[in-house]
């Protein structure tokens, strides 16, 4: 059912939830991001050089992104089937 967006209070739920859409992989993806970087910092603190963690680390890092783009457009795709009715 197409959401009435005239009103305030309408347009204040559907943007609710547009952000719950998908909340739980969001965070999973943020949570990737976050042990990369720390993954990359950790690389490059003193002591012998880590190149197989910094690989890793970027990979993670990587892999979050995608996660994050795919919330994104799933969330444009449930938006346009909502719109579309």
């Amino acid at each position: 059912m197409k959401p009435d967006l005239s009103d305030a209070q309408n347009l204040a739920e559907y943007r609710r939830e547009l952000r719950r859409y998908k909340r739980p992989v969001r965070i999973v993806g943020i949570a990737i991001v976050c042990l990369g970087v720390a993954g990359l910092l950790y690389s490059q603190m003193e002591g012998p050089p880590r190149p197989a963690l910094r690989t890793g680390a970027w990979a993670l890092i990587a892999l979050g992104w995608l996660v994050l783009f795919y919330v994104i457009a799933a969330r444009t795709r449930y938006h346009k089937a909502r719109m579309a009715d």
